[in-house]
Order: structure tokens, then sequence, then C-alpha cells
């Protein structure tokens, strides 16, 4: 009777050691399961944030390798010009990405570039290129042959100079806005470089600036400024009042850097994040709308942003300061 009974016991020990086994396997794999789909939920979500958008081509120089480019502007004829900062020259190419042409004097004189590895470039309705030159302390003006017209500026903080311009900006009357991170002030120039008004301080208040870096105007005369260190963009009326600020990166849960900003054909703004390589959409009122990219800085598309520029087409073409390259893309539907 008692090995009947150990037997017994035996046989009861083993069964519900193996329904407790099965149980233990059984809940891993459900956990494991959940954990797989939400994980796969994750990559979905990422993937529809930077997957919204079609990549046509990648600009690359076929002169040597662009250094830290920084600006980019596209003229009436479809022309694409990019500041290739790193190698104190300008860069010309059509909209499929062939080089037409360089502007590579360096130095000090007429027509030639010492750019310390930043600064931007505008061009106004009559195809007139305007390269900041911020070694020069001056902006220079260009016809679209490349010829020479004027320059204006010298080093100081008194109206009309420069410490370190960075970015250009033109509006529909041919006016000329530039930011300086030395100097933080926007100045407004007339077309031929005479001095008009300026605005902004140092601070971090409404109305004033860290590091100004990109800008922008609309066709209504509003005046948009990227700070690269409160990481505010500020809007302003034509005559510099300040209007709103907002940041970057809000819809993701990150601070975002914005860099460059370009205003669409809709008068929407696409705004870089520099330090998180993404691209943000926003109303003329700062209004979120859709961004390209998340907060995943090695996955998402750009690579330290700076400047972007639409063609008649309404591709944006995006500056990769660290790649040395402009990505081509077709914008996300609204």
């Amino acid at each position: 009777m008692k090995s009947i009974a150990l037997i017994a016991l035996l046989a009861l020990s083993v069964f519900l050691l193996t329904a407790c086994g099965e149980e233990t396997v059984a809940t891993v794999t459900t956990e494991t399961t959940a954990a797989t789909e939400a994980s796969s939920a994750e990559t979905t979500e990422t993937t529809a944030a930077t997957e919204a958008y079609e990549v046509i081509m990648e600009i690359a120089s076929s002169d040597g390798p662009m250094k830290a480019p920084y600006g980019i502007a596209i003229n009436s004829m479809e022309q694409v010009y990019v500041s290739d900062a790193g190698n104190n020259r300008v860069l010309i190419f059509d909209t499929s990405g062939n080089l037409l042409g360089k502007w590579d004097a360096q130095g000090s004189g007429e027509g030639a570039f010492n750019t310390l590895g930043f600064g931007g470039l505008a061009i106004d309705a009559s195809d007139h290129v305007f390269v900041v030159d911020n070694a020069n302390h001056r902006i220079q003006k260009f016809d679209k042959e490349g010829q020479f017209i004027t320059q204006w500026g010298t080093e100081g903080t008194e109206n009309g100079q420069f410490v370190r311009a960075i970015g250009i900006a033109v509006d529909l009357e041919g006016n000329v806005y530039v930011t300086d991170d030395g100097n933080p002030y926007v100045q407004k120039f007339d077309n031929d470089g005479n001095f008009l008004m300026r605005f902004g301080g140092p601070g971090a208040g409404n109305g004033l600036f860290r590091h100004a870096t990109g800008i922008a105007v609309n066709q209504e005369g509003h005046i948009f400024v990227a700070d690269y260190e409160t990481k505010l963009v500020q809007k302003f009326d034509a005559a510099g009042t300040f209007i709103t600020s907002w940041k970057l990166g809000e819809d993701v849960g990150i601070s975002g850097t914005p860099e460059g900003i370009a205003v669409g054909a809709d008068q929407n703004l696409y705004i870089t994040d520099y330090d998180y390589g993404r691209i943000q959409v926003f109303s003329p009122d700062g209004e979120f709308l859709r961004a390209i990219g998340d907060k995943s800085p090695s996955t998402n598309p750009f690579k330290r942003p700076t400047a972007i520029a639409f063609d008649a087409d309404g591709q944006l073409y995006v500056v990769n300061q660290s790649t040395g390259k402009v990505s081509v893309i077709i914008p996300p539907e609204k």
C-alpha cells in the first residue's frame, strides 16, 4: 500500500510540475507576443512618421565633395544655388543635380569668399544673388551670371555692420534681411545695400535673440526668425514688431533646434530641426500641422539640416550639413 501511495504521490507531483511549467511558458509567450505587438505598433508609427514623403534624389558635387554646405536658393530658371561654406564657394546645379557652375574665388576681394564654414544666400525676383560672406563681414550681390554688382558691411555692431552674419532673406519688394548671431539683431537693407532699420537685441524674451540663424519673409511681409539657442521661432510684422513665438518638437515631446525656414506656396512654414534631423510644418501663426521625421536622430531622414528651399514644382531641397549633400523630396500632402 505504501508503494502504491508513493507512486500515486509521484505521479501527482509530475502532473503539477508539468501543469505549472506549461502555465509559465504560456505566460511568457503571451508577454512576448504583447511586447512584439507593441514593438510592431511602435515601428508602424515611426514608419508612418518618416515615410510620408518621397525622396527624388540627393545632389552631390562632382567637383570635390561639399564641405559643411549651408545656404540654398533657387532662381526663376530653376537653377539651384548652394553655399558650399566649408569650401568658401557657391555651387550652381540644375534641378537634376548636374553641376552648372561655381564661384570659388577665395579671399577678401570683390567676388571672393571667406565664409568660416557657414552662411546663407538668397535670390530676389530679378535673380540677383545675395551671399553672406561672414568672415569678411559683408553681403555680396551678384547677377545671375555671377558678375559682382556690389557689397556692403564692415566688422562691428553699428547699423550696417556685422559680427557673424548667418541667415539672409529677400522680401517681395527686394529688401534684404540679415541675421547675425554675434550682433543679435535682424538688419534690413534695400536691394542695393542701404541700411533701412534693425530690430531685436540680446536676450531670451519676446523680440530678442541669442543665436538667430534662419530667416524668411512671407508674401504679407511677416518676418520669421529661428533662434538656435533659445530654440524659438519668432514672428514679426514688417516694422519688426514682435507678434508671437513657438517651439519645435512639442509634437513628439522634445525640444527641437530650429535652423532653416522656407515659406511654401500655401504660405505655411517649413522649418528644419538641426539637432534631430527633421522638418516641421506650421501655419503662419505657429500652429503645428505635420512633420517629417520623429524624435530619433539616427533614423530621421536629414543630417544636420540647415537651409531649405522650394522649386517651382513644389519639391523641397534640404541642405544636409554633415553629409555634404542636398536631399530633394516631395513634401507630405496636407
